[in-house]
């Protein structure tokens, strides 16, 4: 009796998982089926990305190596390398082709062309870099006003390159004569934590040359004293960089 008991309870249990296995059986199969395609699809995206990667990578030393013999079409590469590559490369490349512009005296065109590498990087710090390098451009043209409205919003706390950004404005301000906005942007970078050592240097030393400057005015108004300016004013504009991480 106890046997006839165990293989009815089994036969149940075969039924109930039978049933189961009719209702469930089709769901559990598509979802299976899914998890082994979107493996597959990862899989083929990530060698597709890297064979990519490789492609764009030997497409931008191309362009790069074509700088040394001509830059037209230097630049024509690396601006159709722009229109194609991810963002990372796209970006990089539109920097170089501003770089190139810029060393042939082209400075409208490099400007332009940092405008559009800022619009095209994905990355904050990548994109502000892009126009803190077409601030220093238009520093050293003496454009001080066009410095100060492009470096504002990159000088608010926590921003990337919010020293850099506020030492542009402190020396453009103090170019125009806005000595109020100098001295408070020096005054800021020489006093916050976190300055890095050079930056808070320059700002102690220009805090301390206008207050020269304006001792010197009031008692020999024809002398003049020169304001120490950002390291990268006086070597020209650095363009070096590296593409997205």
């Amino acid at each position: 009796m106890v046997d006839f008991i165990s293989e009815v309870q089994e036969e149940l249990r075969k039924d109930d998982y039978n049933r189961w296995l009719k209702k469930y059986g089709p769901l559990l199969v598509g979802f299976i089926a899914a998890i082994i395609m979107a493996a597959s699809y990862m899989e083929w995206k990530k060698s597709n990305d890297a064979s990519q990667a490789e492609k764009t990578s030997y497409t931008y030393l191309q362009a790069a190596e074509l700088a040394e013999s001509d830059d037209a079409k230097s630049i024509a590469a690396f601006e159709e390398l722009s229109e194609s590559a991810p963002n990372g490369y796209a970006g990089l490349s539109l920097l170089r082709a501003s770089q190139i512009e810029y060393d042939n005296g082209n400075v409208q065109s490099a400007l332009q062309i940092l405008d559009r590498a800022a619009a095209t990087f994905e990355s904050k710090r990548h994109s502000q870099l892009a126009q803190m390098k077409a601030a220093y451009i238009l520093a050293g043209q003496g454009n001080y006003s066009d410095v100060i409205s492009l470096m504002t919003p990159l000088s608010e706390k926590g921003e990337p390159y919010e020293y850099l950004a506020r030492e542009l404005i402190g020396f453009s301000a103090k170019e125009t004569g806005d000595i109020q906005t100098a001295r408070k942007q020096f005054s800021y970078l020489e006093t916050i934590p976190g300055v890095p050592d050079t930056v808070q240097t320059r700002a102690k030393v220009n805090l301390s040359m206008m207050s020269l400057e304006e001792t010197k005015t009031s008692e020999a108004p024809s002398e003049t004293v020169e304001p120490v300016v950002p390291k990268e004013l006086e070597e020209s504009v650095p363009m070096e960089t590296q593409t997205d991480e």
